[in-house]
C-alpha cells in the first residue's frame, strides 16, 4: 500500500504548494543587445484576444513573431518561420549553418531572406551544415542550403552525431504509421489555424506542412569535434537531453553558445513527448545543463543561442537560465522518484505533482506550453518502472470492453449514465460553476461517455458528450500539445477524419529512404507481417539489389520474418522467389503496398528471376498494405 495518505508523510504539504501556480514574470532582460536584422511584419501564431484562448497562451505567441536576430557580431537566428529556428553564422567569405526547420520552402524563404538583410553576404557559399538532432524540424529542410553535388564533391560538409541516422532510421520505419498519426494530433497539423484551433505550437508558431528535403552527413563524431568552418572555430560537444544524439556548439572566440534544444524554448522542456519517444533520461539533461554551466563558469558565455526561441544575450541572463531550467528537470525527477519510492503510480504522480515549485512555475522560460510536469512524471515512472503500477489487478485486467459493460450495468444502465452525462454538462455550463470544477465535469464526462462509446462506438449521444468535453479542455489549456491533442480528438470523435487519405505509410519520405541502411527499412515489413496467414508458412524470397550490390533473404518461417543480409547470393531449399531490382524501385513499393508490380515486371524494372508469378504474390499478400486512414485514437 502506498504510504502517500499516510498523516505523517509531508508530501502534501508540497502538493498544496504546487497548486497555486502563480502568474508568470518576464524576462526583460534576456533579449538585452539583440538586434533586429529583418522583420517582415509576419506573424504564423495567433496572437489576439478570444474567450477560447488563454491570455496568457495568446500572450506568448508574441515571442514568435517572425524575425531575424543577430546575436554578437556574427551569430544570426532566423525566429518564427516553421517550428524550429536556423542559425546562421556568419564566417570569413563563407557561411555555416545549424538546423534547417522541417520545411523545404521555409528554409529557402530563411536563407532568401537572410541574404537580402545581410547584403555583403548574399553571393557567399555554405561551407558547412550541422544538424544538431535528428528531429524533423531540424533537418527537412536540407537541400535549401547545400546542393548535392557540392556536397559530394567535399565542397560542402554535413556534420551531426554519429548516432542521427540510427535515430532517424528507428523513426521512419516501424513506428512512422503512429507517430504520423500522433504527431498530427501533437502539433495541431489537422486543426484549422486560429482561436478555434492551433494558436501557436509551444516552441514556435505552428508547423509547416510542405515538401520536404533531406541529405544525410558527412562527418560525424562520438563525444567531441574541434573544427574550423569559414574560418570560425567551433567546439561541438555530445550533449543527450531532449534527444540522445543532440549537439551543442560553442563558439569560443565569438563567445557564443549554440545550445540546441538542451534549452527547449521559451516553455518548459518536454521532458516526456506525448506524442510517442523512447525515454528521455532527465539525469542526463541536468548532467548536461550542469555541463554548460560550467561551460559559462569558465568562459563567460555571451549569447546563448537556442533552437527555439529567441536568443539570450548578457553574462548573468544565461547563468541565471541555465539555473532554473537545468532546477525544473531535476525537480521533475527527484520528486516524482521520491514519491514512486513511497509507492506512487503514474496516476497519483500526477495529482501530487502537478505544477513546479512557485519560484521555477513563474520563471518566464518555464511556462507549460509545450512540456507539463503532469505529463513528464508519469514518463519518469514509465521510464524507471515500466508500465506496471505495482497494483496487481493490471497485470491481466478485463478487456476494455468488457470492464465498460460491467461499469454501465453497475452504474444502472445507458439512460442513467447519459442522464449523468448531461447533469454533468449542464452544471459545468453553468455561470455559477467555479471554473476549476467545470473543468473537473468535463474531464469526468470525457471518461463516462468513453464507457459507452467502447460498448458501442457509434453511440451519436455518447459522441456528442465526448466531443464537447474534450474541446471545453482543449479551450482551457495552457499546454499546446494538449490542446492540439483534445481538439484534434474531438474533430475525430464528430466524424472529421473519417474519410481523410493518410499518407503514414510505414515509412519516411523519399530523400531518407535513400540515406537510411536498407535492413532498417525492412524491418518495416516484419511488423507488416499478417502472422495469422502464414502460420504454418516457410518460405524465403531474395532480392538482388543491383546498385547496392548487396542480397537481402526476406525468410517468412511461422509467422515471424527474418530478414538476412549478404554480399553474396542466398541459396537454400526454403528459397522460392528470387527477384533483381534497384534499391530505390524495392523500398518505393514496399512503402505504397506495391502498386506497381505488375508493370515493373514487364518493363524489366524488377525480374523474376526464381519462381512463379503467382508465388511471388502469394508472398507479398503475407504483408498488410499501407493504412488507408488514420488509426482511430479517441473513438475507442
Amino acid at each position: 500500500m502506498s504510504s502517500l495518505n499516510d498523516p505523517a508523510f509531508s508530501g502534501k504539504h508540497l502538493r498544496e504548494v504546487l497548486r497555486k501556480r502563480p502568474e508568470l514574470c518576464e524576462a526583460p532582460h534576456y533579449q538585452d543587445g539583440l538586434v533586429v536584422v529583418h522583420d517582415p511584419g509576419v506573424q504564423l501564431a495567433f496572437e489576439g484576444d478570444h474567450p477560447d484562448v488563454p491570455a496568457q497562451l495568446a500572450a506568448h505567441a508574441k515571442r514568435m513573431r517572425q524575425r531575424i536576430y543577430r546575436a554578437g557580431e556574427r551569430v544570426y537566428c532566423a525566429v518564427g518561420y516553421a517550428l524550429a529556428n536556423v542559425i546562421i553564422v556568419k564566417g570569413d567569405q563563407a557561411l555555416v549553418v545549424l538546423d534547417t526547420t522541417e520545411s523545404h520552402q521555409s528554409a529557402a524563404q530563411i536563407l532568401q531572406d537572410f541574404r537580402v538583410a545581410v547584403p555583403e553576404c548574399a553571393n557567399w557559399p555554405i561551407e558547412a551544415l550541422i544538424y544538431t538532432h535528428n528531429h524533423s524540424d531540424h533537418i527537412n529542410g536540407a537541400r535549401a542550403f547545400v546542393d548535392e553535388d557540392e556536397l559530394h564533391s567535399g565542397k560542402v560538409q554535413i556534420i551531426a552525431h554519429s548516432t542521427l541516422m540510427k535515430a532517424i532510421s528507428d523513426n521512419a520505419s516501424v513506428v512512422a504509421p503512429i507517430l504520423a498519426t500522433r504527431s498530427a494530433y501533437s502539433f495541431g497539423a489537422l486543426l484549422p489555424q486560429g482561436p478555434k484551433g492551433s494558436v501557436n505550437a509551444g516552441i514556435g508558431p505552428r508547423i509547416i506542412n510542405s515538401s520536404v528535403s533531406f541529405l544525410p552527413p558527412t562527418l560525424t563524431f562520438d563525444n567531441q569535434l574541434d573544427i574550423t568552418l569559414a574560418g570560425v572555430r567551433f567546439e561541438l560537444r555530445h550533449a543527450p537531453s531532449e534527444t540522445d544524439d543532440e549537439i551543442i556548439a560553442w563558439l569560443p572566440d565569438e563567445k557564443t553558445l549554440l545550445s540546441a534544444e538542451v534549452i527547449q524554448g521559451e516553455c518548459l522542456a518536454n521532458v516526456h513527448t506525448i506524442r510517442g519517444t523512447r525515454y528521455r533520461d532527465p539525469t542526463q539533461w541536468v548532467d548536461t545543463l550542469d555541463e554548460m554551466r560550467r561551460k559559462h563558469s569558465a568562459q563567460a558565455v555571451e549569447w546563448l543561442v537556442p533552437a527555439h526561441g529567441r536568443p539570450v544575450g548578457g553574462a548573468h541572463a544565461i547563468s541565471e537560465l541555465l539555473t532554473a531550467y537545468r532546477d525544473a528537470i531535476a525537480f521533475i525527477h527527484d520528486q516524482a522518484v521520491r514519491f514512486i519510492n513511497h509507492g506512487a503510480t503514474p496516476d497519483e504522480l500526477a495529482d501530487w505533482l502537478p505544477a513546479l515549485p512557485p519560484h521555477l512555475a513563474q520563471h518566464a522560460w518555464l511556462g507549460e506550453y509545450y512540456g507539463t510536469v503532469k505529463h513528464s512524471v508519469r514518463q519518469v515512472f514509465a521510464g524507471l518502472l515500466g508500465w506496471f503500477d505495482g497494483d496487481p489487478t493490471t497485470l491481466d485486467p478485463l478487456s476494455p470492453r468488457k470492464r465498460a459493460e460491467r461499469w454501465v450495468r453497475l452504474a444502472g444502465g445507458r439512460e442513467v449514465v447519459l442522464s449523468e452525462l448531461k447533469e454533468c454538462e449542464a452544471r459545468a455550463q453553468s455561470p455559477e460553476t467555479v471554473t476549476i470544477d467545470a473543468l473537473d465535469d468535463y474531464r469526468w464526462i470525457a471518461e463516462l461517455a468513453g464507457q459507452l462509446l467502447r460498448l458501442d462506438s457509434k453511440d451519436e449521444k455518447a459522441l456528442k458528450f465526448k466531443a464537447n468535453a474534450l474541446r471545453q479542455l482543449g479551450f482551457h489549456t495552457l499546454n499546446t500539445n494538449w490542446r492540439h491533442w483534445y481538439l484534434s480528438s474531438a474533430l475525430e470523435l464528430e466524424g472529421r477524419y473519417a474519410n481523410l487519405p493518410f499518407k503514414g505509410n510505414g515509412l519516411a519520405v523519399r530523400d531518407i529512404w535513400m540515406a537510411v541502411e536498407p535492413k532498417q527499412l525492412l524491418r518495416n515489413l516484419g511488423v507488416r507481417l499478417k502472422a495469422e496467414c502464414c502460420l504454418s508458412t516457410h518460405k524465403t524470397l531474395t532480392l538482388e539489389l543491383t546498385d547496392r550490390q548487396m542480397f537481402v533473404a526476406l525468410e517468412v518461417r511461422q509467422g515471424v520474418l527474418q530478414i538476412s543480409m549478404s554480399s553474396s547470393v542466398f541459396e537454400g531449399n526454403s528459397v522460392t522467389i528470387h527477384l533483381r531490382t534497384n534499391w530505390s524501385i524495392w523500398v518505393r513499393q514496399m512503402a505504397l503496398g506495391w502498386p506497381d508490380m505488375t508493370a515493373l515486371l514487364e518493363r524489366g524494372e524488377i525480374q523474376l528471376l526464381k519462381g512463379q508469378l503467382t508465388e511471388l504474390f502469394d508472398f507479398l499478400g503475407y504483408f498488410e498494405l499501407p493504412l488507408e486512414y488514420m488509426p482511430r485514437l479517441a473513438t475507442r
